[in-house]
């Protein structure tokens, strides 16, 4: 366990990054002694709705809440039901919807779809309606129009990022998002 705490050091930087924009008591929550992955990837998760415009008449009122739907991954799920309680986005409470298969993921605002096959991941992100951030978290799920993934790199959780499938999806994200990101597809140098 310590191993990993240890190797999380890079990483935490990068999301100290993410948590200065979030609420503070959102620090309290990366503990570097209980950082698990879920708990890393459900801080993520929670982060970056606070990095993401999404386009006018997305959200029906001002006070509809940001819907983070969670997809095969129970633990990524329990952590941030926990991590949501009496915390906002942009002023917007925030709900976890956890999802079945055979859900297609409509009516969130982020979808987290958990390791899927191939066959199944391209499917799923081709029937996600709307401006949806799609995150995942398998190989070569940018280029089936996933707009984050995440990646392992040694014990540590990093994310890349295609700025093709956001504007796709009607998106735009935030530069100190994508500073922090492993690397960004169709960033211009």
């Amino acid at each position: 366990m310590l191993g990993f705490v240890l190797s999380l050091r890079p990483w935490l930087a990068a999301a100290a990054l993410l948590l200065a924009g979030a609420a503070p008591a959102a620090h309290a929550q990366v503990a570097p002694a209980t950082l698990r992955e879920s708990a890393v990837k459900a801080a993520f998760l929670f982060n970056f709705g606070s990095f993401v415009e999404w386009p006018a008449g997305t959200f029906g009122t001002a006070r509809e809440p940001l819907v983070i739907g969670v997809l095969g991954e129970d633990a990524v799920a329990e952590e941030l039901e926990h991590l949501i309680q009496d915390r906002s986005i942009e002023g917007r409470s925030v709900k976890v919807r956890r999802l079945k298969d055979s859900d297609t993921g409509g009516a969130v605002h982020i979808l987290f779809a958990g390791t899927q096959r191939p066959a199944r991941l391209r499917e799923l992100l081709h029937g996600v309606p709307g401006p949806v951030l799609v995150v995942t978290q398998q190989e070569g799920a940018l280029r089936y129009g996933s707009v984050i993934n995440f990646v392992a790199e040694g014990s540590r959780v990093r994310f890349t990022a295609s700025l093709a499938s956001a504007e796709a999806r009607g998106l735009r994200l935030s530069a100190r998002l994508l500073e922090v990101a492993q690397s960004v597809e169709g960033r211009q140098r």
